[in-house]
Formats: C-alpha cells, structure tokens, sequence
C-alpha cells in the first residue's frame, strides 16, 4: 500500500521538478537568492501526500514576508548541488514556527524532517536556536524540497542553504553574537539606571529600571536565545515585555520631558496612556492573538506622540529634549522598517529584520545619557546650592558675631550705666535721716530688676526683640515673694520691645508695684491688677491699680516718683498719670 503511494509522489516530484526553477548550488551563488512557489492551507489540515497534487501558483523569493496569515503555508523549489560537498543544513533565518517540516526525496523516498519553536535544543539534529534541517544532496542531482511552516506570527524569513562546516563557523560569529553583545549592554545599563536609583529615589530612574528589564526579556524571546536555556514554551507568555516596555517608556518620557511643567493638561492624559499596554501584557498570558496585533499597532502611534511631545516641550524651554526627540526618531524608524517588512511592503533583510534591534539600543544609548547627564546636572545644583548655603551661613555667622560684639559692648556700657545709677540710688537713700531696712529692701529689688535685663541681654539673640511678658512677669515674681503678696492679678501680653525700652520699662513697673506694696503694708485683702496690652492706636499701655488707700503724688519725697518720672520721659511718646478712687490707679501710654 505505501509502494503504491509512494510511486505517484515520487513521479510528481520528478516530473514538476523539470518545469520549476533549479536553485544551484555552487561557487556562483554565495548569497543564497532564488525564488520558491508557495501555497496557503488555511486548514492546515494538507499532508504531503496532499501537497504534491497541489498547484503552486503563487510564488516569492526565498527572503519571504507574506503577512499574518490563517493556518500553515506551504512552500516549494528544487536544489541542485554543483559542489563537492553532499551534506547541507537548510535554515529559516527564525525560530518562532509552531511547525516547521521539511520533506524531499532521499534513496527513493519520501524523507521528513520536523522542527519547531518547542523542540528542545538537545533534541534538535541541528543544534541551533533558528530552525534548520540536515539534508544530504547528491553530487549534480536535483533535488525538490517542500517545506511546511505553521506559527500564530506573521509569515516571513529567509531560506537558505549551507555547507555544513560553514554554517557552524557562520553561527558561532553570526547574529547571536551581536544578540549577546546587545544583552551584555542593556545588562550593564540596568545596574547603571539601578545605582541612579539608589542614589536619587527619582521615580524617573524607576521606570528606567522597568523599561530596561523588560527590554531585556523582550530581546532575549524574539532572538530565540530563549532556546539555549529551553524556555521558548515561554515565548507567548513572555511576550508581555513588549506592552510593559511601552507601558514605562511613556512613563520615563512623561518624566524626563517634564509634562506637569510644561504641558500640565496633558500629563495625566500620558499616564492614561500607559495603563492599556500594562493590561494588554497581562491579556497576552491568556491569548496571544490578537492582543500581540494592538500592541504593534498602537507603538507607532505612541512614538510618533511621544515625538510631538518633545517637540513641544522643546519650543517651550526644554532644551534637553532635543536629545530625546533624536533618539524616539530613530527608534520609530527602525520599528517602521520592521512594520513594512512583516506586511510585506518592504524586503526581508538584517536591515528591515534586526534594524529594530539597533535601533532599541541606540535609543537606550541615548536615555542613559540623558538620564546620567541629568543626575550630574542634578548633583552639579546640589553641590551649588550647599556652597551658597555655605557662603550664606557664613556672612550670618560673620553678622552674628559682629552683633555679638556689638552686644558684649552694648553691655559693658549699660553695666557701667546701671552701676553710676546704683550709687546715684544709694547716695541719695544714704542723705536720708531715716534710712532703715524696708530702703534696702527697696533698693534690692531695683537692682534685681536692673539684673533681669542683663539675663534676657545674655539669652537673646537680638537688642530689638525682648520679650515683655517674660521679662516683666519675673520682675512682677520677685517682688511679690519679697513683700509675700499672692493676690495679684496679671495679663500681660504678647509684645517685643527694644533693650531701652524693658529697662525703662522694668524700673519702672518696679517702683510702682514697690510703692503699692510699701504704703498698704497694713491692709488686709490688698489686690493689686497689672494689665499690659496695645490699643486701637497701637501704642503699649501699661495699667497698674490696687485697692489700697493711695498716697500725695503732690508732695514727692522719696525717690521711687523721680525714678518714675524719669524713666517715662526715655520712653517714646509716653504719657502717664497716677489716679485714686478706690485705690490707686497707674497708667502709662507710649510708642514702640
């Protein structure tokens, strides 16, 4: 039974082999260039059997690209060796083939062999990552080969046959090489943008780091190197690097070109972008098709945005952005080559086949530039700013310690003042026949109140800013501990005033308080209300009143009125007055 089919097939193929056109194999033909019949079973259902019968009206060079198309394809030429060698290895140039068979008469029948994208490497008679077939051809015989290929990709590569000695040494420096050196670089750009990262925690050095590792998964699936390490069952599942390169790459460039700077409405509209590629990389886990067909779609529009953007940003200050809209140009060409390649418009070649590949690591040469150039630029600003911080630290160190100079000086003389004033104090208490312990007690807590000012000099950084109500609440502490009064009333206010004015101020408020205390010794509920605040006139008005039974302001004797008097008249503006009803009533009014 199998004699009798096989005897028809044989005669078929003998018989068409005399029509085709013969691809020799000699010296005059080192490139491989020829044309092949091809037929399309959308079933895919044809045998070999089938096949023969079959006519092969259409026909394409042995570099194909025939577009997506449904089921498996057919393809058809004769082969005549014209060498002195009679072992061959036919190659596709590509790996992605679901099927790849490969059927040609050899010792008067029909020979198979079968290769696929699923084939372990240590399977395969042809140690190879792109599908390839040993084939034995006999000296000046004419051999016609058929070759069934089946794959969910576009339908494009190149036939060709070599000596098999010379496809080895042609595989070890070929294209897998420049493969390999491809991936060595993204490698090292991927620690490089990794250190950028940890350095600066910029999420622009992120989604970098995103679009590197994916670029490199993505390169590793569509070489076929995947193949050498037998995970090419992965190939469709992994082909989601594509979509999240994308995905991060409008992220890096919304970055980079400064969006929310320069084109705010805009930017949100880049991150609604970018969320589809992500959820179409998941989408490809559950089905390759036709997901993979919208992301080749839609990444040409993207780059053709992307470089409109640049553009923009550019014209509105942007200089950087040139660089950027450089590299995006050369990427969309590259990807445009691959794009009219596979539908057929332009010529499978290394240029329209792998230009993408070039073109990918051109434009990762350039964003690393720009991103490094940026970091530099961004550690160049840094290390400007630290050294003005420095400089201004400086001149305010160098203003402080002329102030603190000043301060020490300021402070000297006011020491010198305060002790002219203490012995102008004690000459005069001393003149007085009735000289007792209550005019030293008096003359104490004046020259603790004189004290106090030189604490707060001491602690404060500036002569203009003296706290009031600290100052002034202490004064108001130490004489109520001395005469041991607790029924005082105090509200004082939040008010800065200058080193003159607390120390007029604190003599001041001392006598006042000393000589309510010193003429209502006998009186028992004594209250005495101090009230400091600014009225609508933004002047300081300070109340002093009691409950006790005043004294003659007419007939000044002792030395707390001169001291009163004189001390209003250094403030600004002042005003006072001295009242009694009910008590005694004190109240000053001056500017700041």
């Amino acid at each position: 039974m199998k004699k009798n089919i096989l005897i028809p097939i044989l005669f078929f193929i003998f018989s068409t082999s005399l029509f085709a056109d013969i691809f020799v194999i000699n010296q005059a033909n080192p490139y491989n260039k020829f044309e092949m019949n091809y037929l399309k079973d959308e079933s895919s259902n044809l045998s070999i059997n089938e096949i023969v019968n079959q006519e092969f009206k259409e026909n394409t060079k042995n570099n194909f690209n025939l577009g997506f198309h449904k089921g498996s394809i057919w393809f058809k030429f004769d082969l005549k060796n014209s060498t002195n060698f009679e072992n061959f290895i036919l190659t596709l140039n590509e790996h992605f083939y679901e099927k790849a068979n490969l059927y040609y008469e050899k010792d008067e029948k029909i020979e198979q062999l079968t290769n696929s994208l699923f084939t372990l490497i240590d399977q395969r008679e042809v140690k190879s990552n792109i599908l390839a077939f040993n084939i034995d051809l006999p000296k000046e015989q004419i051999k016609t080969i058929y070759l069934e290929l089946e794959g969910k990709y576009a339908y494009f590569g190149k036939v060709e046959v070599f000596e098999k000695d010379y496809f080895y040494a042609r595989q070890s420096i070929g294209i897998n090489t420049l493969f390999t050196f491809v991936l060595g670089v993204i490698f090292v750009l991927i620690f490089f943008t990794l250190f950028l990262y940890t350095k600066t925690k910029e999420k622009i050095y992120l989604y970098y780091l995103g679009y590197s590792v994916f670029l490199f998964i993505y390169i590793s699936n569509i070489t076929g190197l995947l193949v050498f390490i037998d995970l090419q069952k992965y190939m469709y599942d992994l082909h989601l690097s594509a979509a999240f390169c994308i995905g991060f790459m409008i992220l890096l460039s919304k970055e980079y070109l400064e969006t929310k700077k320069y084109l705010p409405k805009f930017d949100k509209v880049l991150v609604f972008l970018s969320a589809p590629f992500f959820i179409l990389g998941i989408l490809l886990l559950f089905s390759y098709q036709p997901w993979n067909k919208y992301i080749n779609n839609y990444l040409g529009l993207i780059c053709v945005l992307l470089i409109i953007v640049s553009a923009i940003v550019y014209f509105k200050g942007h200089k950087q952005s040139k660089y950027y809209t450089l590299a995006m140009v050369i990427y969309l060409v590259s990807i445009v080559l691959l794009t009219l390649m596979i539908i057929g418009v332009l010529e499978y070649s290394y240029l329209t086949r792998y230009g993408f590949i070039v073109g990918i690591v051109i434009e990762m040469l350039f964003f690393s530039y720009l991103l490094a150039n940026r970091y530099l630029l961004a550690k160049e600003k840094v290390q400007n700013y630290l050294e003005e911080e420095v400089n201004t630290r400086t001149k305010e160190l160098n203003v402080i310690l002329q102030e603190r100079e000043l301060l020490l000086k300021e402070l000297h003389h006011r020491v010198k003042n305060n002790f002219h004033m203490l012995i102008g104090m004690l000459w005069i208490e001393q003149k007085k026949e009735d000289f007792s312990k209550e005019n030293i007690s008096l003359l104490i807590h004046r020259i603790e109140s004189m004290a106090m000012i030189h604490e707060f000099l001491h602690q404060s950084n500036n002569l203009e800013n003296i706290n009031l109500k600290i100052y002034l609440e202490k004064i108001i502490s130490n004489i109520s501990l001395g005469y041991n009064i607790s029924k005082i009333k105090i509200d004082i206010k939040q008010i800065n005033v200058k080193y003159d004015v607390a120390t007029s101020l604190g003599i001041i408020i001392n006598e006042v308080l000393s000589n309510a205390l010193k003429h209502n010794k006998k009186i028992e509920n004594l209250l005495i209300e101090i009230y400091v605040n600014k009225n609508i006139s933004n002047k300081i008005c300070i109340v002093i009143k009691d409950n006790g039974k005043g004294f003659n302001k007419e007939n000044p004797t002792g030395l707390g009125l001169k001291l009163i008097n004189q001390f209003c008249k250094k403030l600004p503006n002042s005003r006072y007055d001295f009242s009694f009803e009910n008590g005694t009533k004190f109240e000053l009014e001056f500017e700041e």
